[in-house]
């Protein structure tokens, strides 16, 4: 167990990790050439980040000639599996598929199972907008003000889930209650898959998840889609407002997807799994794929990626402080 770090060694930490873990890729020869690198993936399977790592992961092994093996690891809001790579040995045969929750989580709990700066950043390789949907069977509501108002009326008794305690699915939930006005009742799963099961099964009433996973759900009429938390319409659900649309302008949000290593791990090695990843990235065919899934693909390099994570660190943490969000 560690304590939650100060945002301002965490920003701090996060700027010598990312200076530490960038040179030219034509140091990397030698990697990697002798066992399989695992990509693991905090979040059982079946959910929006999962989906993108297997498929990161299929192409990796082309870029690298190298196998390249997902493992699913989730619990405790993602840092089970954070934890195993921040022990595991910093030769880069050991990877992070991250989200948001990365950051988010270790500072809500008050004993955090990892650090921020415990990870050497790679980069930043996608966006997940997420969408508020119903099961239309259980709350029969059309859109937000009906949810808002149906809410106020029953204050704490609508349960909402989410990937996890801690996740950004979590945070934007909170923030949403708080903007609005209204009270529900949080439950947390290991990840958006097994939420969505419960959803479908009309076991919780409503869910904060990406639209990579909800998606066959929406499109098999098994849940509603009321709104999209980020700033466009997803040209997938054209109909589908966004929350600032919907009456709440200042509400977008979102969850971003990176590629992190232990911290130690040899710049040589980062620089090479940056040079991979962005050549991935850059692929049309994979854009166009992940768009149609409401992703957005992003390159970064490490310094920009590590940049990034301080305004990251900077803006949960006010958040989190806004909110009140402290957990054992």
């Amino acid at each position: 167990m560690t304590h939650s770090p100060s945002r301002r060694n965490v920003i701090a930490a996060l700027g010598a990790a990312a200076a530490a873990s960038y040179v030219p890729a034509a140091f990397a020869q030698k990697y990697p050439d002798r066992k399989p690198i695992r990509l693991i993936v905090p979040y059982a399977a079946g959910g929006s980040l999962d989906a993108m790592a297997r498929e990161l992961g299929t192409r990796l092994a082309t870029v690298l000639g190298q196998t390249v093996l997902i493992e699913n690891k989730p619990g405790a809001s993602t840092m089970i599996g954070s934890q195993q790579v921040a022990r595991s040995e910093p030769d880069g045969y050991t990877l992070l598929v991250a989200s948001s929750s990365f950051v988010t989580a270790p500072m809500v709990y008050r004993k955090p199972l990892h650090k921020i700066e415990e990870f050497a950043p790679i980069t930043q390789f996608g966006f997940d907008n997420h969408l508020i949907v119903v099961n239309p069977s259980v709350l029969p509501v059309n859109n937000l003000a009906e949810l808002i108002a149906r809410a106020k009326a029953n204050p704490g008794k609508i349960t909402c889930g989410t990937a996890g305690t801690g996740t950004s699915p979590h945070l934007e939930a909170e923030e949403f209650q708080q903007m609005a006005g209204i009270k529900l009742l949080h439950v947390p799963f290991n990840g958006s898959a097994p939420g969505l099961t419960n959803l479908v099964g009309g076991q919780i009433d409503m869910m904060f998840d990406a639209f990579t996973s909800a998606g066959p759900h929406i499109r098999a009429g098994k849940v509603r889609a009321l709104a999209v938390t980020g700033a466009n319409r997803l040209a997938e659900l054209p109909d589908v407002p966004t929350v600032s649309e919907s009456g709440m302008p200042q509400y977008v949000r979102g969850a971003w997807d990176g590629l992190f290593a232990p911290a130690g791990t040899p710049p040589d090695v980062i620089a090479r799994l940056h040079s991979a990843v962005t050549e991935i990235i850059k692929d049309p065919q994979l854009k166009q794929t992940w768009a149609r899934r409401g992703l957005e693909t992003v390159q970064s390099t490490p310094q920009e990626f590590q940049r990034f994570l301080q305004q990251q660190v900077s803006i949960t943490g006010k958040l989190v402080k806004d909110l009140s969000l402290q957990l054992e």
